[in-house]
């Protein structure tokens, strides 16, 4: 195991479990010198259960200083939902700028909670594919799918978030409890990776529209157009 991956590991096994409960640094504070002192290297740590999979998001949430671009396919109005939406909207008020990129399919938020945050001047909430539910009438949403099933099948299926550009969190966690092992029912069996140094290049790419990682990536498929 190479230094720069230990490095990876005293962040997440130390560092993010402490949270708000100690002075800790910013996150480019904290991660520019793993990166100048590993040059050309990535970082990588799994994450295996929820509970760390939550504290990792949460602690570079509350520390990031510039940027938080979010990806999801499904995000729910339960108890992960909620705390991932304060941790956005704290940061937002901190001057982060935040970008969430959701799917239509399964999104349950209500519009006016949507429309609240989307009021935010460093908010950006986009819905990609919206024939289904954002913004669609009963009657619309028949004719779609009656006219256009291969259309509104097309489904954004990405799990990641990436942080000032530095940290990148991705797997197969959905923003709902049962990813997280906070369901009283049942919970999916999920695991995430966390990332630092040239890996995240394609995620900051594709967080931007800039790059060809997929025509359903793109922002300008996504409502509200500009």
């Amino acid at each position: 195991m190479n230094t720069f991956v230990k490095a990876v590991l005293v962040i997440c096994l130390f560092v993010i479990p402490i949270g708000a409960h100690a002075k800790q640094g910013s996150l480019p504070e904290t991660v520019a010198p793993l990166l100048v002192g590993h040059p050309g290297k990535s970082g990588a740590y799994v994450l295996e259960k929820g509970e760390e999979a939550l504290l990792a998001r949460a602690w570079l949430a509350d520390h990031s200083t510039k940027s938080i671009h979010i990806q999801y396919f499904i995000w729910s109005t339960d108890n992960i939902g909620i705390l991932a939406s304060e941790a956005l909207l704290r940061a937002a008020d901190r001057g982060v700028k935040v970008r969430v990129l959701v799917d239509d399919l399964l999104i349950d938020a209500p519009p006016e909670t949507m429309l609240a945050l989307a009021l935010h001047p460093n908010i950006d909430i986009r819905i990609y594919n919206p024939k289904l539910t954002v913004g669609t009438s009963k009657l619309k949403r028949v004719g779609n799918v009656l006219t256009g099933f291969r259309t509104i099948n097309q489904r954004m299926h990405d799990k990641t978030a990436l942080f000032d550009g530095m940290v990148g969190i991705t797997g197969g966690r959905n923003m709902a409890d049962e990813y997280f092992d906070y369901d009283h029912r049942y919970n999916f069996r999920d695991r995430d990776i966390l990332v630092l140094g040239p890996a995240l290049a394609i995620w900051k790419r594709a967080s931007t529209g800039s790059g060809k990682v997929g025509r359903r990536f793109r922002w300008k498929n996504c409502w509200p157009r500009n």
